[in-house]
């Protein structure tokens, strides 16, 4: 008999875990009603006229591929979203449709990375850039946000950690896990250090439009150099997480690159999804305001039970999360996520999920009902006591 030996995968990806914040939810899917806080996702409906527009795209019989960049139609429409939002002044040429904000993302770094180029990342921050280091192969170098800076890095210390082979400075603002909106002169400053070492500046801009105070200011708008490349998505602004649209903003030889990665992993988003888009950005703003009231009105009203209980660590500008400090707990913020949804069936984030400086903590998702809320932080406050160290 003739022995097989199966080939070996890919070791940077076997070496890789799976985000802390999916082992969650595998759990809390499994829980019917668990309170779900663990992932940022609106509860509220697309909005009508969005799904409308998509249910007549797909009788009119346009299911098609479209180009791999996206429809014309519709970067010509981000094109003007771009000026009138962002202040960015862009070309069709220099936008390509992803899947979503993380598709947008990945084919950013796949576009621009060679073997051992380091890439600099916020921590804590989204887990899923480290994630997509590891097939890029890239190296991921981490920036503190501490808690007590109001979860805003330092520039003098990012300076510190560029060395020959950084490529890349990725900032997140507003902030996923901690909700923080990065002020102007802070952005000025990061761009100003990403053009004095001649790297990238990947901006992840897509919670732009869900701002509570503040003022989001996007790189793009004023470093026109070809270094910025920036992120955004359709699934936080307008609930519309399972329809898998985002956009990438690169200038043209960097675009060029995204496309042809796009080309090869996907072939381009689905055509009914891009029409959902169109609709979502020609269509009534009022919902948008009234998602984003909503979530600063659950947001002022958690941080005060947050703060009732003495666990607030954040009160944030932007985005929809809160973070939570549950050091008081002898089990860890990973094993006490663990332990509140299946005991509890609550599902929140933990911070060990974000890297290293929220490992004290879990984050909690602004994006499910106001009961929900309300009984799920309840729970964590009691499950705390519980297991107090």
């Amino acid at each position: 008999m003739t022995t097989r030996t199966v080939p070996s995968v890919s070791s940077s990806v076997s070496e890789l875990g799976h985000s802390g914040i999916r082992e969650v939810v595998n759990i809390a899917l499994t829980m019917p009603g668990c309170i779900r806080l663990e992932v940022g996702e609106p509860n509220f409906p697309t909005p009508s006229h969005i799904v409308e527009a998509a249910v007549a795209s797909a009788r009119s019989g346009n299911v098609r591929y479209t180009g791999s960049a996206g429809l014309l139609s519709l970067r010509e429409k981000v094109v003007r979203k771009l000026a009138a939002v962002n202040h960015i002044e862009a070309q069709a040429n220099e936008i390509n449709i992803g899947a979503g904000g993380i598709g947008g993302i990945a084919a950013a770094f796949a576009a621009i990375l060679n073997p051992g180029d380091e890439v600099l990342l916020p921590d804590p921050g989204w887990p899923n850039y480290r994630m997509m280091l590891a097939w890029a192969h890239g190296v991921a170098v981490g920036y503190p946000l501490r808690p007590e800076a109001g979860f805003l890095p330092d520039v003098d210390e990012i300076s510190a950690l560029i060395t020959p082979r950084t490529k890349v400075l990725v900032i997140n603002s507003p902030s996923n896990p901690t909700g923080t909106v990065f002020p102007p002169s802070l952005i000025e400053e990061l761009t100003a250090l990403a053009v004095e070492h001649r790297i990238f500046l990947l901006s992840d801009e897509c919670y732009d439009e869900l701002i509570f105070e503040g003022e989001h200011l996007s790189p793009a708008s004023f470093c026109t150099d070809g270094r910025v490349i920036s992120a955004y998505t359709f699934s936080k602004t307008y609930a519309m997480t399972g329809w898998r649209v985002g956009y990438v903003v690169a200038d043209q030889r960097v675009s060029d690159n995204i496309t042809k990665v796009l080309e090869s992993n996907s072939s381009c988003v689905p055509a009914v999804s891009q029409k959902a888009a169109e609709a979502a950005l020609d269509g009534p703003r009022d919902q948008v305001m009234a998602m984003v009231n909503a979530y600063r009105t659950r947001r002022d009203r958690c941080a005060d039970l947050l703060k009732e209980a003495g666990i607030l660590i954040n009160r944030p500008s932007g985005a929809f999360y809160l973070m939570a400090d549950v050091s008081s707990s002898r089990l860890g913020a990973r094993e006490f996520a663990f332990s509140l949804v299946r005991n509890k069936a609550v599902g929140v984030a933990p911070g060990t999920a974000f890297g290293q400086v929220a490992s004290h903590a879990v984050r909690i998702s602004l994006a499910s009902s106001d009961a929900d809320l309300m009984e799920g932080i309840g729970r964590l406050v009691q499950h705390l006591g519980e297991t107090a160290g």
